[in-house]
């Protein structure tokens, strides 16, 4: 198994083998709809403005031609001459049904070169303080005016015309104007022919217009008032989007009229209004006095724009400007939102191609997959799948039926080799040769008690079979106690800790493995006896120490054991059981290291037949939580080994009693009780330590 190669899974191939197809087709559908929409924004930009420069150009060379006609007929007639006898009311109520006739015109008014001066105005173009200033009924009205003729403060005389036809009273007061000083007379009077003003705010209006000046053949001017309000409304309809901003200016760059602020309820206004209006001022200025029309891009507090300067062509000898500048990201919200909606068509398109890939990846790599997870657990040597994996397929059925046949084989080896030892040589292959480690090593040594007078009286085949369930009652016990077993040997088993896996408990586990094994072993024995067939009693010996372990054996057959003295120790502590009665012995190492886990009674101090060491023998309890159970017991164990090791014999043997008492059935209790009762009628080994010699194993 090589695990630097890399693969990719069937569906990601598909999947990405779909998306090297489609995602590029969409991308490029997607640019080229940018490409046409951008280009639309532009068309639709300049056919709007084209738009406004006519909807401008009409509003202001219509109403003037207009204004025109009507100041020629009136200069031309005898009416409206200086010398004229026509009464001034007669010539107001001329003036009052031309204003009545075209609603742009806010007044209509003639002075002559004497200083008189007649006025005909709409109300509606007052301002406030101007009606409060005449006494302007509140209805819609025309104020008609006359001033007598002089220089100075001279007598003004008004009355309103209500839209019944009824006048208003005669109101006089003394006025200082003078209608020669107006800008309308005197530039007629010296152009001889009519002109039009830049556009001002009225003198007795307040709205903005301009004003048309004729010269009378005989002496005089007659002028018109052209209201530019409906053009700040027209101006309010070509407004491109919320945010955008128009200007209307004359030639000489004096900006007349504007777009209001953005006012939007519920909607966003655009900071940095007043910077795009100054940049817009400075464009219009630039053009003053060319015919260029300035069209481009230009970033203003911090968003881009699109600034247009376009000229108007000429009314009665003056031109115009239009400017406008609008927010690109308002421009192109339109397109935006048509390539969202196409974006999100193909993003459909795309999730739903990936789905239908996914199911057809699915419907043909479910057999695959099934089958790669199916070794995947054979791989962590879990044979629990036993199910084939059907299909139409010829080569994934040849495939499953190989896989099963892996299985099957490779369950049958784990019955032969420890689990564990199997997944570390398949993780880490190169431990298969042979050679081992030092490490610190606990193992364990079984057997069963008269094991041979049982054979005896078994046949064969229900031996192996009773066998069998006795090795997987205590197998089960240590390996869930993470120990490994190294081999059987007859009705015995030797197990050691700590390897192939290193285990920092391992002292810890292989005791309670001990505990657990021993508590298994007489619940299979004691279930025997209830059915009358003869059980088992297991003896234990632990011991921990250091060992070389690892493959041991010829480089086509090997063994993964341990060599070392801790094997024979625990060989030695196992057969010890035979002297003193019990079940498990381990050796003071192994008391030691786990004190706060389990009870320890100590059961002797002894020197091995053919050995000269000493070695002391423990019996293990139970878990450290039973202390309690035990105290009493303990209690009179420890006070009657104290007094054998000291040699008083007699406290020690009515010590072991009181002990035996209190457990009938101890075996050591019945030994001691025993080398007590000995030493007392014979005396002791001399030089007596404690210390027991045994001659024979």
């Amino acid at each position: 198994m090589n695990g630097s190669r890399r693969s990719i899974p069937f569906h990601v191939t598909l999947l990405t083998l779909m998306v090297l197809i489609v995602l590029p087709l969409a991308a490029a559908l997607l640019w080229l709809g940018w490409r046409s929409v951008d280009q639309l924004e532009d068309r639709s930009i300049r056919h709007r403005m084209a738009a406004l420069d006519s909807a401008v150009e009409s509003f202001l060379t219509s109403g003037l031609r207009v204004v025109e006609a009507v100041g020629s007929t009136l200069a031309e007639t005898q009416a409206f001459a200086p010398s004229s006898t026509v009464a001034d009311e007669e010539r107001l109520r001329q003036f009052a049904v031309i204003i009545e006739r075209y609603p742009a015109m806010a007044a209509i008014y003639v002075g002559y070169e004497d200083g008189r001066f007649l006025y005909v105005g709409r109300t509606d173009a007052l301002s406030i303080s101007q009606r409060l200033e005449f006494d302007a009924p509140d209805a819609p009205s025309l104020l008609l005016r006359t001033l007598v003729a002089g220089d100075g403060p001279r007598r003004e005389t008004w009355w309103f015309q209500l839209a019944d036809g009824s006048h208003s009273p005669v109101q006089t007061r003394m006025l200082d104007f003078d209608p020669r000083a107006r800008p309308w007379y005197i530039d007629a009077m010296r152009a001889k022919g009519p002109v039009l003003t830049e556009p001002y705010t009225f003198a007795q209006a307040d709205v903005v217009g301009v004003s048309v000046g004729m010269p009378l053949r005989r002496g005089g001017v007659i002028g018109f008032d052209f209201t530019l309000n409906t053009l700040s409304r027209l101006i309010g309809d070509y407004r491109f989007t919320a945010n955008s901003i128009i200007m209307v200016a004359s030639d000489t760059g004096t900006i007349f009229m504007e777009s209001e602020a953005c006012r939007i309820e519920g909607g966003t206004c655009l900071p940095g209004e007043d910077q795009v209006r100054a940049a817009m001022r400075a464009a219009i200025n630039r053009a003053v006095g060319s015919d260029e029309r300035i069209e481009r891009d230009v970033t203003l507090g911090g968003r881009d724009y699109r600034l247009l300067v376009h000229q108007v062509p000429p009314a009665l000898g003056r031109r115009y400007m239009v400017a406008a500048a609008v927010p690109i990201s308002e421009l192109a919200v339109d397109s935006r939102t048509l390539l969202e909606r196409a974006a999100l068509t193909a993003a459909v398109a795309v999730a739903l191609a990936i789905f239908g890939v996914l199911l057809a990846s699915f419907v043909l790599s479910r057999s695959i997959s099934r089958i790669a997870a199916k070794t995947e657990r054979i791989r962590d040597l879990d044979f629990s799948d036993r199910t084939r994996v059907e299909s139409r397929i010829t080569e994934i059925v040849r495939l499953s039926d190989s896989v099963e046949r892996m299985r099957e084989g490779l369950e049958v080896f784990g019955r032969y080799v420890s689990k564990h030892l199997v997944q570390q040589i398949m993780h880490s292959p190169e431990t298969a040769g042979v050679g081992g480690m030092r490490r610190e090593i606990t193992v364990m040594f079984t057997d069963i008690e008269g094991f041979s007078r049982i054979a005896e009286t078994m046949e064969p085949e229900l031996l192996t079979s009773r066998l069998s369930r006795y090795f997987d009652a205590l197998g089960s016990a240590i390996l869930a106690n993470h120990g490994t077993i190294d081999k059987y040997i007859g009705d015995s088993i030797m197990a050691f800790w700590n390897a192939p896996e290193p285990d920092p408990d391992h002292i810890v586990n292989a005791c309670r493995a001990a505990l657990q094994a021993a508590a298994a072993g007489r619940q299979l024995s004691e279930k025997w006896r209830q059915l009358g067939r003869p059980g088992f009693r297991t003896r234990f010996g632990l011991h921990t120490g250091p060992a070389v372990v690892g493959n041991v054996g010829a480089r086509e057959h090997i063994n993964y054991t341990l060599v070392g003295s801790v094997a024979n120790q625990a060989s030695r502590l196992e057969g010890l059981n035979k002297m003193y009665h019990t079940e498990i012995l381990a050796s003071g190492e192994i008391a030691a290291a786990t004190a706060g886990h389990f009870v320890w009674r100590q059961i002797d101090r002894i020197v091995a037949a053919g050995t000269t060491e000493e070695h002391e023998i423990h019996e293990p309890m139970g878990e450290i939580d039973a202390a309690g159970q035990h105290a009493e017991f303990l209690a009179a164990w420890r006070a009657g080994r104290e007094a054998y090791v000291a040699g008083r014999f007699e406290p020690a043997l009515a010590a072991f009693r009181t002990a035996a008492t209190l457990k009938p059935d101890d075996g050591p209790c019945l030994v001691f009780i025993g080398r007590c009762t000995d030493f007392l009628r014979s005396g002791p080994p001399q030089g007596w330590n404690g210390t027991w010699h045994f001659d024979s194993k």
